[in-house]
């Protein structure tokens, strides 16, 4: 791969001419005489028409554009499935040859080292879904009881995505500041699943590395914060889910425990109300709706606290002279305590809250029974244990 790639660069580099303040995108698509082609721009959320000509009799055209501010996913195309993708970077002036009968597969250039990249993509991509439609009517032809075969076909087909995984990987280590690392972290198979897993530990690394480096050398780019936020957001959601998972573990044999500080810095353990049916809550002073939830809270907690019912409150605040003014203004009679973490609050981020108010209602054995209960859905549920 490295020698290959090496080589192209060089071939290309050799033959590179400028076009002043402009790219140009020039060559000859043979047996087109006649046909309409077009030169369309691919942005995040649409595909735009840059210009379009009609092919001589000899297949010679020819497009020029302003200079281009990054390197930018072009399509040469002659109908919605016959074309080839590009990616052209500032005053390039890209050479094709193609047939008109089908671009993607008789296509040559020059002068774009961005879309050699993107065309050793295409075609390892082309070949690796033939290799697992092979494996796969292998796979369907195979007696039911051949036990070895199918292992043997299913141990190929896993080979097959992970050495193309392997090449895109060191391509992306290598050529970090290129979009045809993007490009390649998107490609899909026959059945639309994307080869690279961004939810995969081993691909995330490449998809993260890509996004910093995207993100530092193109920081106006849309496509670079694209990836960057993506990025972001899958990571967040694996947090999220981590600790719903361990939510839920740790709910098989309790719930997950929380210490934290009252206003006057004493900590109060949540398992130290076992025995209790205890109202697990979350709120804030600044937040409206949470200081209205706690209103309709005092009457409850007035019906049921000498029967046993308990409310351990976590404010989501990062003052303390707000939060201990709200307890103090609207007379909150139970527990209270918070870390002043504001939204990094750990007990919220351990009960994965996503909003507030919110809350798990927790009995006296120590199982969580319920979520987001409030108004007369608390009422009853409490009217039942109690």
């Amino acid at each position: 791969m490295k020698q290959s790639l090496l080589t192209l660069l060089i071939v290309l580099l050799m033959s590179a001419c400028s076009t002043g303040n402009k790219f140009k995108i020039s060559g000859t698509i043979e047996d087109g005489a006649g046909k309409m082609l077009y030169i369309q721009k691919m942005d995040l959320n649409q595909t735009t028409t840059l210009d379009s000509v009609k092919l001589k009799k000899n297949g010679e055209f020819s497009f020029t554009g302003e200079r281009l501010n990054e390197p930018t996913f072009l399509l040469l195309k002659i109908t919605d499935q016959n074309y080839i993708t590009l990616l052209a970077d500032t005053t390039e002036h890209i050479e094709v040859m193609a047939n008109a009968t089908n671009l993607e597969e008789s296509y040559r250039l020059t002068n774009s080292i961005g879309s050699a990249y993107i065309q050793i993509f295409n075609k390892r991509i082309r070949v690796l879904n033939s290799e697992l439609d092979r494996v796969i009517k292998e796979f369907q032809a195979l007696d039911a009881n051949d036990k070895a075969g199918k292992k043997r076909l299913e141990d190929e087909y896993r080979q097959l995505i992970l050495d193309h995984k392997t090449f895109v990987g060191e391509f992306i280590m290598e050529n970090f500041t290129s979009f045809a690392g993007y490009y390649a972290l998107f490609q899909r198979l026959n059945d639309n699943s994307q080869v690279m897993n961004v939810m995969d530990k081993s691909d995330q690394v490449y998809f993260s590395t890509l996004a910093t480096s995207l993100e530092n050398h193109y920081p106006d780019s849309e496509r670079a914060k694209h990836l960057y936020n993506y990025v972001l957001g899958v990571k967040a959601q694996q947090q999220k889910e981590a600790l719903t998972q361990k939510l839920l573990q740790e709910a098989k044999s309790g719930f997950p425990d929380i210490e934290e500080a009252n206003t006057l810095g004493e900590k109060i353990k949540l398992s130290s109300l076992k025995g209790k049916t205890v109202l697990l809550s979350f709120w804030a002073s600044w937040d409206q709706s949470s200081r209205k939830e706690n209103n309709n809270l005092k009457s409850l907690y007035k019906k049921y606290h000498n029967k046993g019912f308990e409310i351990y409150q976590v404010s989501l605040d990062r003052s303390k002279i707000l939060w201990q003014n709200a307890i103090e203004t609207d007379e909150l009679p139970w527990i209270n305590v918070s870390d002043l973490r504001y939204t990094d609050s750990y007990p919220a981020r351990l009960y994965n809250i996503q909003k507030i108010p919110s809350n798990y209602l927790i009995s006296a054995e120590g199982e969580i029974v319920g979520k987001d209960l409030f108004g007369n859905r608390l009422s009853e549920r409490l009217e039942e244990i109690y």
